[in-house]
Order: structure tokens, then C-alpha cells, then sequence
């Protein structure tokens, strides 16, 4: 564990250090101003700015719901049909919230179909059922990654995963909409370009290395070598 330790702080570190470096001479762009202080979408595009705030602010929800299911071990008891009803009732109220409460992101006079928030969920379920599908067998097959509690299955993958992934998403969502657009914030050289393909290289490794960390206390998420796994998974 301490030779992984070491690994994972030089990797994490020469991100950082990379990252630092590759700011310096990034300037701001003249209307730098109408951009937001924390990236998220500027009050003139008011749908997506209200969506965003209200992912981020749904988190605190389904990530304290997870910390006390892992933290007290109630897991332990829960059935293929546990598994579901937890994951998939967090993920509801995100889905559900553009049909039935589109005002929490003021979009109660736009069409269904015209309600960002429905695209955005709607993009997001897509592409987190693709992952799921497909790109878990990459954990499978690369890392010798197992789901092992009890689960109702698609593809070899816990149906559950597919719902948790939607809400997982929908906050990484936000978090990379406002880097890319505190990036887009400087002047448009190909120094930024080079600065944002470095910012989401780093930001892909952080993320994947987090993701595999945070959840290491389960143990029904297993993997036939865990210390490869936070190196190169």
C-alpha cells in the first residue's frame, strides 16, 4: 500500500506541478468579466445555469446517502431489489424534476421538449448507459474488476450501477462545464488549447483514481489487483 501511496502522490503531483506550469502566461480575455467567478453558466442563459445549480445542489443528497449506507454497513442487508430501489430513488428526483417541479430550474413556461434540463438528463442517461453497458467490461477485462453483492443484471452489469451512474454524472457534468469555461475565460491561443487538453487529461486520472478511492470501503466492488487499479485504472 505505501509503494501505491508514493506512486499515486508523484503521479498526482506531476499532474499538479504540469498544470501549474502550463498556466503561467494565460491571459484573461477582455470580456473575461461576463464570465461566472465559479464557471458555472453566465445568468443570460438562465435554464442552464439554474440546472447546474441545482445538480450540484442535489449532491449533497445521494453523496450523504452513500457515506452512511457505506459508513454503517447497511449494505449488508440489502437484496438485488435493495440495491435498486436505493440507487434508482436517488436518481429520480433528477429525472423526474424537469416533468414535475420544471420550476426549480425556471423553465415552467418552456415546452417539455425545449426544457434544458430535460436534454441534459436525457444526453447524460445516454451516455451513462453506453458506459455501463460497453465500458464496464474495460474494468472487467483490463483490471479484473468485480460487482459480487447481489444485483438484477444487464450486460453483466448491475442494473443499479446504471441509475447511480446517472446521478455520478450529473454532477461530474457541472464540475467539467465550469472548468472548460473558467478555461475559455482566457484568451484564445494555443497555449489555452494545450493548457485545456492537459486540465482534462489531469482531471480524467483525478476523477477516475477518486471514484476508485472513495468507494475502496465497499467491498463488493472488488478488483484482482486494487493497487494497479488506483495507478492505471
Amino acid at each position: 500500500i505505501m509503494s501505491t501511496l508514493v506512486t499515486m502522490c508523484w503521479i498526482l503531483g506531476g499532474l499538479a506541478t504540469t498544470l501549474a506550469v502550463a498556466s503561467t502566461g494565460l491571459r484573461p480575455r477582455a470580456d473575461a468579466v461576463l464570465y461566472s467567478k465559479w464557471g458555472f453558466a453566465p445568468k443570460s442563459n438562465g435554464a442552464k445555469r439554474a440546472t447546474e445549480l441545482w445538480f450540484v445542489a442535489y449532491s449533497a443528497v445521494w453523496i450523504s446517502a452513500f457515506a452512511y449506507i457505506v459508513a454503517s454497513g447497511c449494505y449488508e442487508e440489502f437484496s438485488a431489489a435493495s440495491y435498486l430501489w436505493v440507487c434508482g430513488g436517488l436518481a429520480a428526483p433528477l429525472v423526474l424534476q424537469p416533468f414535475l417541479w420544471p420550476s426549480l430550474t425556471g423553465e415552467a413556461s418552456v415546452p417539455l421538449l425545449s426544457r434544458y434540463s430535460l436534454r441534459a438528463n436525457v444526453w447524460l442517461a445516454i451516455f451513462g448507459f453506453a458506459g455501463n453497458y460497453w465500458y464496464t467490461h474495460y474494468f472487467y477485462s483490463v483490471l479484473g474488476a468485480a460487482y459480487t453483492m447481489p444485483s438484477y443484471r444487464l450486460n453483466d452489469v448491475p442494473i443499479a450501477m446504471f441509475c447511480a451512474t446517472h446521478f455520478y454524472f450529473c454532477f461530474y457534468h457541472v464540475l467539467s462545464n465550469c472548468v472548460l469555461r473558467k478555461i475559455d475565460s482566457f484568451q484564445p491561443t494555443p497555449h489555452r488549447a494545450l493548457f485545456k487538453i492537459l486540465a482534462v487529461a489531469s482531471l480524467s486520472y483525478l476523477t477516475a483514481f477518486l471514484e476508485t478511492l472513495t468507494i475502496s470501503s465497499f467491498p463488493y466492488w472488488t478488483f484482482a489487483d486494487r493497487d494497479r487499479a488506483y495507478v492505471l485504472g
